[in-house]
This record gives C-alpha cells, sequence and structure tokens, in this order.
C-alpha cells in the first residue's frame, strides 16, 4: 500500500472512524484477528517471564534508527515480525503439499530436507517449506546448489529475506533482483550460481 493510503488509514484511525484492527489489516494486507492479537500481548507483557528477547536483528534496526530506550519502537518491530511469521506459516507448503507441487513422494520430500536442498521450519507440530522456493511446478532453478550454504539456526523470517529481498551484488538491467529471481532468470551457468552462492556466504559472515 502506498504512503497516501498509508496517511489515510493513519487518519481515519486516529478519528476514531476506524478500528486498530481493521487500519492494521488495510495497511498490511493481512487479516488478524484477537486471538493473534491476544499472543503479542503476552509476548509484550513486562510481567511474563518467558517474553524472548529481540533478535539481533530487530535489536540492531532499533538501534541504528535511535530507538534502543523507546518501548513502543521495540513493540512494533515485534508485532511486525509477528505478523511477518504469520504470513508465512500461512502460505507454507505442509511436506505432503510440497510433494504434490513438485510431483515426487513425501519420502523423497524428507530426504533432500535432511541434505539441506529443500528447507522447513518447525511450527506447533509440523514442518512447513516456504512457497518462496517453489514455481508454480516445480523447485526455483539451481536453488538446491545454493540451500545446503545455510546455516541450519538461522531465523525463518532471516532465510525467507535472505531469498526474497533485492540483492545489491544480484543485478539485471541495472535493478537489484533477489535470489530467486536471479536463479529463475539465469541461464544456470556456474558463474550465475556461484554469484548466488557468495550472497549466502556474505550474508553468514555478517550474522556471524
Amino acid at each position: 500500500m502506498n504512503d497516501a493510503a498509508d496517511a489515510s488509514t493513519e487518519a481515519r484511525y486516529l478519528r476514531g472512524d476506524l478500528g486498530f484492527e481493521d487500519a492494521l489489516r488495510e495497511v498490511t494486507g493481512t487479516d488478524v484477528g484477537r486471538k493473534f492479537f491476544a499472543q503479542i500481548l503476552h509476548s509484550l507483557s513486562d510481567r511474563n517471564p518467558a517474553t524472548p528477547p529481540l533478535s539481533d536483528h530487530d535489536a540492531a534496526l532499533l538501534d541504528q534508527a535511535g530507538f534502543v530506550d523507546d518501548p513502543a519502537a521495540a513493540a512494533a518491530v515485534r508485532v511486525g515480525r509477528d505478523i511477518r511469521m504469520q504470513e508465512l506459516v500461512r502460505n507454507s507448503l505442509s511436506i505432503a503439499e510440497a510433494a504434490d507441487r513438485i510431483g515426487v513422494t513425501a519420502a523423497r520430500i524428507r530426504q533432500r530436507l535432511g541434505d539441506g536442498t529443500l528447507w522447513a521450519f518447525t511450527s506447533g507440530r509440523n514442518r512447513l517449506l516456504p512457497p518462496a522456493q517453489f514455481t508454480d511446478t516445480g523447485t526455483v532453478p539451481h536453488l538446491d546448489q545454493v540451500m545446503p550454504l545455510l546455516a541450519k539456526d538461522l531465523h525463518p523470517l532471516t532465510v525467507q529475506a535472505l531469498l526474497t529481498l533485492p540483492q545489491p551484488s544480484l543485478t539485471v538491467e541495472g535493478r537489484p533482483v533477489s535470489i530467486v529471481a536471479w536463479l529463475t532468470g539465469s541461464a544456470g551457468t556456474a558463474a550465475d550460481i556461484e554469484q548466488a552462492r557468495d550472497v549466502i556466504t556474505a550474508a553468514e559472515w555478517e550474522s556471524a
């Protein structure tokens, strides 16, 4: 949604014409209900001893923005992270769905998860495979040569961002593209694949 639309949403919210849940739905495009907000309130409660600390990535963002001591900014980061995670869970594929998508057995999907050529995260009792790895009929070309480089302990949102956000070192006609877009549009040469691998390696060093 563009800035003008966001401002209009904010103005209507401040006037009392729009509830918070509806305003958030307009801005993010995500349908979030009271149960989800209850979980966020629980995680933000100062009285909750299980409240997880901000990730290093989120803390660095706050620090760079000058909001280290601003509890409202910290809450906004956590809410945004929780919404993105909910959306990732909602859009990801089960092992059976992934097998159907690429025309293999569930056992083959588990094998690929084991050798690191596909990526899954655990949500509840389920292992979910984010859709960024897949095309309509298969997997992203050559991604199997990149995925094994990913550290196993990276947060799902970190991996998702790494695969789907534009990378300065990967450009098409002067425009940065994501690893997924790069591999999908490349000729599959060794040099193309190595450039994508270099992005993963650089990210590993930055997060170390």
